[in-house]
């Protein structure tokens, strides 16, 4: 993409298309990548503990890093994704982890209209998904419309209030992540937690998650990263974390 050309939510999915190529290689392969992709693991299971046999959609699955320990949970699983060039690697590595017997559809579509029934879903997720949004309030309200009464939604966001603030208003200001051409935003959790109540549903838990950018990889602070990273999962600490993982239950 050119320096005049403009990046916005809708340009997204070719960003994807052209990334994906390369997106396992590029993120999770290096030992700062292996770390970020640990701690995100523990996180899911740890909040989809319960999540056993049951209807999943997943919205923005990427290329399945999520996906696969949920089919190996035998979880029935519907992938919908922005863009195809993600959806034909996740499927690729589903096949390589026998998960595809547990996926029920493969969906290129958007988050702002799930094509889907009131109620279909056991169990919903988008994880980093929310940073790439205009209208989050408007994604989780077609989340909650999936889900069943009493059934559980994990997504998670940016925290603009975190100990990354001053990247995060940058990026805020640019609407772009730092090095990529990917539509980018950070929001408040106060605002987060007001769409949630909007959207009707309770937050149950929220888990703290501190990053390595990719921008600063190059750099040795994984070390340090490691640490904050552990003593803000809970807590007060948990507050400046950068993404905040929220558990929400829909009303009944």
């Amino acid at each position: 993409m050119t320096s005049n050309s403009v990046i916005s939510e809708s340009t997204n999915p070719s960003f994807y298309d052209r990334d994906s190529v390369t997106y396992d290689e590029q993120r999770w392969k290096s030992k700062t990548g292996q770390f970020v992709n640990a701690s995100q693991q523990k996180i899911l299971q740890y909040l989809c503990a319960e999540w056993t046999e049951r209807r999943v959609l997943e919205v923005g699955p990427g290329t399945a890093r999520f996906s696969i320990p949920l089919t190996k949970k035998r979880n029935r699983m519907t992938l919908l994704d922005i863009s195809k060039g993600m959806l034909d690697v996740a499927k690729a590595n589903l096949a390589k982890t026998g998960g595809l017997e547990q996926i029920d559809q493969f969906v290129e579509g958007s988050i702002y209209e799930l094509p889907f029934e009131d109620a279909s879903f056991d169990h919903a997720l988008s994880l980093n998904v929310f940073n790439h949004l205009e209208r989050p309030g408007d994604a989780l309200k077609q989340l909650a419309r999936v889900i069943k009464p009493g059934s559980t939604l994990l997504f998670n966001y940016a925290n603009l209030q975190s100990y990354y603030w001053a990247a995060a208003r940058k990026i805020n200001q640019n609407k772009t992540a730092i090095g990529k051409d990917v539509y980018s935003t950070w929001e408040r959790p106060r605002e987060m937690d007001r769409l949630i109540n909007e959207s009707e549903l309770d937050l149950v838990q929220r888990v703290g998650h501190v990053h390595v950018p990719t921008a600063l990889e190059k750099y040795p602070i994984r070390r340090a990263v490691m640490m904050l990273d552990a003593i803000s999962r809970s807590g007060p600490l948990k507050r400046l974390a950068p993404f905040h993982f929220c558990l929400c239950r829909k009303r009944e």
